[in-house]
């Protein structure tokens, strides 16, 4: 751990004390290098983490569409709510429903309960396994959303365990968020909280599991540990976290983890380990998440991000974006749905099952092909494009968002990259059938570049696939 003493104004480096037989292992680094820019370094994290860290049933596989209800109803739900949804969800093609927070102790703000994950039959009647029976029923998984390492002042555990939070001994703990971050370098608080979420895992056939983390540490202090070891307690807390999750993911092997910190503020190799997705961001904005998605992609595997589609005006910005876009830009990631399904306009309902179908038939090529930047929205502040190129070069999917439209522009060039220069491709805009198929050559598209002709209005995105003949 690093410390600034404000008086001397120099640094100090603590090392951890060791005593005789012991030994400290420093975090790994993970380097590429690459002659190629931008797009070299990108290929070989992403195939290094897709081929070499991530484990587990889903390290090759593609993953459940999914339907959050947070955004949907926030605390306010109870069984027959989650099920409305559930069953208009399951005639679309979505594949899984996700109960977000609220679902636990006295949980109906976000001001109390954390630490105390047992079920709240008041909200839940008949229990957490005929809901999940209900909705395995209609043919869906089921997944649950925990926040493991935080504790309310408003909590049984906390009143009965005020010490388990993070705080410099002797003085109180900082609260932000109305909650406190739990001291999971103690044995016995991470054993106390995984045996809670392991009994609500065993109580129902739970399938995913969302886990949180919303806030930052601050006064790093721990009353289980001497004073010349309080420096510690940051890898101690890394690690212990670690054991958890490898604890989890051994005991549930079949189990679908996704990693969250607010969003994307999880997203780190070692998470990666125990989780092969990781939700990108709680600003679910469509074109929020252009460049969201672009720096993230810049690292780490598409397959890893989460997206989902939600409502609109989105909660976060108040934007209203285009159905299809929204799709088109979730379609860079796990894609899902965070949304009342009942309450949105038909037409977008109905818009549905084109885009699961759109999952299923190009999420193998999104998942596992090579990912190409050419061109930054948030760099040129008009339009935004991105391509994913098979293996062996023979197909890719070119997306292409138009976020402001300019007058007089019949067209734009985009020049794209990663293909076999000698092959000749059919060029299809599968999202609009209106501009006819062309075959080119691939040094062609990769030097002259391809022209995809303006759209009307702010917003919009299209599909653009070639397939090579």
């Amino acid at each position: 751990m690093i410390t600034y003493n404000k008086e001397t104004r120099t640094f100090k480096l603590d090392t951890p004390k060791l005593d005789c037989g012991e030994s400290f292992q420093a975090p790994e680094v993970v380097m590429v290098y690459t002659d190629r820019g931008f797009d070299g370094m990108t290929a070989a994290f992403h195939r290094l983490y897709r081929k070499h860290l991530i484990r587990g049933e889903y390290k090759d596989k593609k993953r459940p569409i999914l339907i959050n209800n947070w955004e949907a109803t926030y605390f306010d739900f109870d069984t027959e709510k989650l099920l409305s949804i559930a069953r208009e969800a399951s005639k679309l093609g979505i594949e899984m429903f996700v109960l977000d927070d609220g679902w636990f102790g006295k949980r109906n703000g976000d001001n109390c309960a954390l630490g105390d994950w047992q079920v709240n039959e008041t909200k839940l009647k008949g229990g957490l396994k005929y809901l999940v029976d209900e909705i395995n029923g209609l043919g869906m998984k089921f997944g649950i959303w925990f926040e493991p390492e935080m504790i309310s002042a408003d909590s049984d555990l906390y009143r009965a365990h005020p010490d388990w939070a993070i705080a410099i001994p002797g003085r109180p703990a900082s609260e932000a968020r109305q909650q406190f971050v739990l001291d999971l370098s103690r044995q016995e608080v991470a054993d106390c909280i995984y045996e809670q979420m392991a009994s609500v895992l065993r109580s129902a056939n739970v399938e995913y599991v969302k886990w949180d983390m919303n806030r930052h540490l601050c006064d790093i202090g721990s009353y289980g540990l001497a004073d010349d070891r309080q420096g510690e307690l940051l890898h101690r807390y890394v690690l212990a976290l670690y054991r958890m999750q490898d604890r989890l993911t051994k005991d549930f092997p079949h189990l679908l983890l996704e990693n969250c910190s607010s969003g994307g503020a999880r997203f780190d190799p070692g998470m990666l380990y125990y989780s092969p997705q990781i939700w990108c961001s709680d600003d679910t904005d469509a074109i929020e998440r252009l460049a969201i998605q672009e720096g993230t992609a810049l690292l780490y595997p598409l397959s890893t991000i989460g997206a989902h589609v939600s409502d609109c005006p989105n909660h976060i910005v108040g934007r209203v974006t285009p159905f299809d876009t929204r799709g088109i830009v979730a379609l860079a990631g796990t894609f899902g749905y965070e949304l009342d399904v009942t309450k949105i306009p038909q037409a977008d309902r109905e818009r549905i099952p084109a885009q699961v179908a759109m999952y299923h038939q190009y999420n193998d090529l999104v998942r596992e092909g090579d990912y190409y930047r050419i061109a930054s929205y948030s760099q040129n502040h008009v339009y935004d494009c991105w391509q994913v190129v098979s293996d062996d070069r023979s197909q890719s999917l070119v997306t292409y968002v138009q976020v402001l439209s300019r007058a007089n522009v019949r067209s734009r060039c985009v020049r794209l990259k990663g293909l076999d220069e000698n092959r000749h491709y059919k060029v299809e805009f599968v999202t609009d059938d209106s501009i006819g198929e062309r075959v080119v050559r691939g040094d062609t598209l990769m030097k002259a570049g391809l022209l995809v002709p303006q759209m009307s209005g702010d917003f919009r995105a299209r599909l653009i696939l070639l397939t090579a003949i």
